[in-house]
């Protein structure tokens, strides 16, 4: 279990969430209101930091996508199958790209992963370079209007029904 810091969630799980939900939904065609997308984000930032106290790594990842879902369904009313979808593609790619900065970041700065866990503000630090990745693909796929609509055929279903 994981004892996260208050200003990890406002610093680092909100706008992780915000990122995750708007990238996974733009590339599954949808646009909702950012105001949206953040009343979500935060009630998942206070979600994230429950379910980190209380149950053990790896379930936390599970049940934080769970709650991601059924906020985005019932906060941004998308169908759930592709509420599923949406977050399900933004986690990964933020699962890809967080796992490679883990990976990279605490070798360049010569500290431990469990020195950077138990700093609160390096944690936040942390967050910062993946952030600034998801930040740009956001920024690219909407300044492109780049999705994968035509990639996922569930998606096409989806559009002549409306």
């Amino acid at each position: 279990m994981d004892r996260m810091p208050i200003n990890v969630v406002v610093f680092g799980s909100i706008p992780e969430a915000i990122l995750v939900i708007s990238l996974g939904l733009i590339l599954i065609g949808m646009r909702p209101p950012f105001r949206k997308i953040v009343l979500a984000a935060i009630i998942q930032g206070v979600a994230a930091y429950y379910i980190r106290r209380n149950v053990g790594f790896g379930l936390h990842i599970l049940l934080q996508y769970i709650t991601m879902c059924i906020l985005v369904w019932l906060i941004i009313r998308t169908p759930i199958y592709l509420s599923l979808l949406g977050v399900l593609i933004g986690v990964t790619i933020t699962g890809l790209i967080e796992g490679t900065m883990v990976l990279i970041i605490p070798k360049l700065i010569g500290v431990s992963v469990a020195e950077i866990m138990s700093r609160s503000w390096l944690r936040v630090a942390l967050f910062l370079p993946h952030l600034c990745i998801l930040s740009i693909l956001v920024y690219l796929c909407l300044k492109h209007n780049f999705t994968l609509e035509d990639e996922i055929g569930i998606l096409r279903i989806n559009k002549r029904q409306d």
